[in-house]
């Protein structure tokens, strides 16, 4: 039987497209738990989208909403519709031998630490390639 007439809708009509940005502990699964929607379920709708970015920029996806509680009630579930996707090689370029960038928390912010004593060597970065840009200027001239 071939679609009807009113089957087809502008989806920008039936659905929202939000995006979030990860706190830096949050994994790909947390997303999975109901509870972890719960402060914002009551803005969502069923067949809304979500595209999440990891706080360190090192994967990307995009979740759809399949159930919300009844006014929010218990957050909502969700389902990865693309990834969890890793992204770029941040990895590769904010790790060398002896040193890597890592979070330090908001107020110590990217840091870059040796490895071996846990020594930090600079902190308060904005991002992590500013860790690997810093470690690639300074522990080359250092060596």
């Amino acid at each position: 039987m071939p679609l009807n007439v009113n089957g087809l809708m502008q989806a920008e009509s039936k659905r929202n497209i939000y995006r979030v940005q990860l706190a830096a502990g949050d994994k790909p699964d947390d997303l999975l738990s109901p509870e972890w929607w719960v402060h914002v379920a009551k803005q969502m709708r069923l067949d809304d989208m979500v595209e999440v970015m990891a706080f360190d920029r090192s994967w990307f996806g995009t979740v759809t909403v399949i159930e919300v509680g009844k006014a929010g009630y218990g957050g909502a579930r969700v389902a990865y519709v693309v990834g969890p996707v890793k992204l770029g090689n941040a990895a590769e370029v904010a790790k060398q031998a002896d040193h890597e960038v890592r979070w330090g928390g908001p107020n110590a912010q990217w840091q870059v630490v040796r490895i071996k004593d846990k020594l930090v060597l600079k902190a308060g970065l904005t991002s992590k390639e500013d860790g690997g840009a810093w470690m690639a200027e300074n522990l080359k001239a250092a060596a």
